[in-house]
């Protein structure tokens, strides 16, 4: 949701007021989007440094007009040190030109998710108050070794020339999804969709910048973090608004990738699999029509509605990166993109597209996804439940019948749903107040892929994970270690849901 000049301060002072969003301001809402052995020790070497505070939110004294928020950013080695680029708003925004600290990346800040009311409606009103300045001062390791290397869980075999998903149509490159041995309504493999995959979104370390040159050593810490809290998933984000990566020639079509693309990607993963965690590695966010993307926003926005423009990035830069890690033990899954409704007809993105634009790209990349690695799991976040629903009133645009309608290509659907709440969204949306099966989504399992790390409608901070489960979701993926609710606002919750289900430690590697 799940991002640098004074407006964008302004922005993030008022969401570290606010997080609910029941502001009403004369301003663009930006909003936001549809057992294990626990005992064995980490290797030594995976210490790290310890994470240190990350600065704190200054809220300038209440709403004034003055107030900036000064975010933390996050230096080398997992230290968090102020950052004096700037943090970001969750509407989008980057920070242009926000500096690095010293040895690190700059944190480029929070989230703001401005929310859609019922319907699709940009809500009137208010920011949510990310960037609260939560103490960094993670966990140490509990001993145990992560898996080195981490071997593949069988899962199942692919099928030779395609095999029927659970709708009974042909996929092509697909695999069988009888008998529940495969992920509902796609590809079965070398991992399945856990049960319930706890964890957190990292989102990004420095935004849309962490390829080609991560800071592996801030990841360690986060990935370390993470695992030893008990989660084991993580939702990171690649391309973000498109500035550094793909990368576009002068008629406007993605280039080929280059390995130092591909070897950045294949840093993040090992980092996780060394500390016994995945990645879900989501591609684009409704970031790449913000203003924040610059000029790559027209390259973007053809990719997007131009046939040729987004065959070129399938062929040219998706496809073979997905064949460079495939297999990659520290890769959950793919996601398309991070609430892409916010650039659709209702959204609030600087520029828009067309909801078919959106699930015309969501098929066409999940399809070339699924192509060249058939055990690939896929997956695209919505910005509430009225996007990803059969609930009167809502709508799913990302069930397998809307995206081959729309893009035709019959493998290219999901493996399972992801979508956010915030509680700006409306309780008509609230998965905290209404169980998975109210939503209707029976043909596959449903992720929430990013909460408030805060009590929420009744619920406390350190219950929201288990929450989730109790409540029949199959995944849950706090927001966020670096921006807004900074670790470890959702340590506990992790921890508690860990202690409390044996299978959170078995996902992914043993099916969860």
């Amino acid at each position: 949701m799940s991002r640098r000049s004074s407006w964008w301060h302004l922005v993030s002072m008022i969401r570290a007021l606010d997080r609910t969003r029941l502001l009403t301001l004369p301003i663009v809402v930006f909003a936001a989007a549809c057992s294990g052995d626990d005992g064995a020790a980490l290797p030594a070497n995976l210490a790290g440094g310890a994470v240190g505070n990350g600065g704190q939110t200054g809220q300038g004294g209440g709403l004034g007009n003055g107030g900036q928020t000064v975010q933390g950013g996050l230096g080398s080695g997992g230290v968090i040190a102020p950052s004096p680029g700037g943090s970001t708003s969750r509407g989008g925004a980057s920070s242009t030109g926000g500096q690095q600290v010293t040895g690190g990346a700059p944190n480029t800040g929070g989230k703001s998710t401005g929310g859609l009311s019922s319907g699709g409606v940009t809500a009137s009103g208010g920011t949510s108050p990310k960037g609260g300045g939560s103490s960094l001062g993670g966990i140490g390791p509990t001993g145990g070794a992560s898996p080195a290397g981490g071997s593949n869980v069988t899962g199942g075999n692919a099928a030779t020339g395609g095999a029927k998903p659970a709708g009974g149509s042909t996929t092509t490159g697909g695999t069988s999804a009888t008998g529940g041995a495969a992920a509902a309504g796609g590809a079965s493999g070398r991992y399945k969709v856990c049960n319930f995959s706890s964890g957190l979104n990292v989102a990004w370390v420095n935004f849309a910048n962490d390829v080609p040159n991560p800071n592996i050593s801030t990841f360690n810490t986060i990935f370390k973090n993470t695992y030893n809290a008990g989660g084991r998933v993580i939702r990171w984000w690649f391309h973000t608004n498109g500035t550094v990566t793909p990368g576009y020639d002068s008629s406007g079509l993605a280039k080929s990738i280059v390995q130092s693309h591909i070897d950045g990607v294949k840093a993040i993963l090992d980092a996780a699999n060394n500390n016994g965690v995945t990645i879900v590695l989501s591609l684009w966010s409704f970031d790449m029509l913000q203003s924040n993307a610059g000029s790559a926003y027209t390259n973007n926005k053809n990719l997007l509605e131009v046939d040729a423009n987004r065959q070129a990035y399938v062929d040219l830069y998706l496809t073979p990166l997905v064949n460079a890690i495939k297999g990659h033990p520290g890769l959950y899954a793919w996601e398309i993109f991070n609430e892409p409704e916010g650039m659709g007809p209702n959204g609030w993105a600087t520029y828009r597209t067309t909801l078919a634009a959106i699930q015309k790209t969501v098929n066409w990349c999940a399809a070339a996804i699924h192509t060249a690695d058939p055990s690939a799991l896929v997956t695209s976040s919505a910005v509430t439940m009225d996007y990803c629903s059969t609930v009167s009133g809502k709508q799913n645009l990302y069930s397998d019948t809307a995206l081959r309608n729309v893009g035709g290509k019959q493998n290219g659907t999901l493996d399972f749903y992801q979508v956010h709440y915030y509680t700006s969204n409306g309780t008509s949306n609230s998965v905290f107040m209404n169980a998975a099966s109210h939503w209707g989504l029976t043909d596959k399992k449903l992720v929430i892929g990013e909460f408030a790390a805060q009590a929420t409608e009744g619920v406390a901070k350190d219950d929201l994970h288990k929450k989730l489960y109790d409540t029949g979701y199959n995944g849950a993926w706090a927001w966020s270690y670096d921006a807004d609710w900074l670790w470890p606002a959702m340590q506990v919750s992790m921890q508690n849901l860990f202690n409390a289900y044996a299978d959170i430690g078995d996902c992914p590697r043993n099916g969860g």
